[in-house]
């Protein structure tokens, strides 16, 4: 069986099928009506019937071939408008991502004319300054290089400064009075100065001698409970100098 295919369009339309081009001319030319095999003409149609192809079957005469002719050449005009929508929409998404204008085919400035639709015209990139470019690498690197030296500076004060607290602590810790002892482990512990309110005599002498040149640091309120405590133990007020 065949299939008569008819292009009712302004254009010359052509495809392939299992490796035979098949060429339908434009209406009214000579071969703008093509009889082809069944199978051969479906492939056909699937190609070329958006741009306009139609069939026409036996009896289609008169009112009914001007009826598939105008609904062809109406297809024809949507795939053209189509086409010029498609370039335009394409054109302004490369404009957007800064992709340079494809200028279009000779097939769309003949669909723009004939249908009075424009295309958009070429636009030009924004030009890449590179002395800009450089200038402000180069402003960037020696800004990153102050702020490393800065940095540098900050971590040598805080050393610094960590090394003068120390220092500071060191010397507070040497300037208060050291603890004191009392005699025999007996009466160790906690708060040792004051101890020697518990102390006996002999307890008392040896706690007295051992911590001798730290009494004169004591406060004075200790230092005055030292002397009651020594004159209530010895009947006599505390010595003046070291007991032997």
């Amino acid at each position: 069986m065949s299939t008569t295919l008819f292009n009712p369009t302004n254009e010359n339309l052509k495809a392939q099928h299992s490796g035979v081009t098949i060429r339908i001319a434009k209406f009214p030319e000579k071969g703008h009506m093509v009889l082809v095999e069944d199978a051969r003409a479906r492939h056909i149609l699937n190609i070329l019937a958006p741009r306009g192809l139609t069939t026409l079957d036996y009896g289609d005469e008169g009112d009914a071939k001007k009826l598939k002719a105008k609904d062809g050449r109406q297809r024809n005009k949507e795939f053209k408008i189509k086409q010029i929508v498609d370039f335009n929409q394409l054109q302004q998404a490369n404009e957007a991502g800064k992709i340079p204008y494809s200028h279009p085919a000779p097939h769309l400035k003949e669909y723009s004319d004939e249908l009075g639709l424009d295309l958009l015209k070429p636009y030009e990139l924004p030009t890449i300054d590179k002395g800009k470019i450089s200038k402000l690498k180069t402003e960037l690197e020696e800004k990153d290089i102050k702020l490393e030296e800065q940095g540098q500076q900050m971590r040598s004060m805080q050393g610094q400064i960590s090394e003068l607290t120390a220092l500071v602590k060191q010397v507070v810790s040497k300037g208060k009075p050291a603890k004191v002892d009392t005699a025999g482990d007996e009466v160790g512990g906690d708060n040792e100065v004051l101890k020697f309110k518990q102390l006996n005599k002999a307890h008392f002498t040896t706690w007295m001698k051992k911590n001798w040149n730290e009494i004169p640091n004591y406060p004075a309120q200790v230092q005055e409970e030292i002397n009651v405590r020594h004159e209530k133990l010895f009947g006599k007020p505390f010595p003046e100098s070291k007991p032997e």
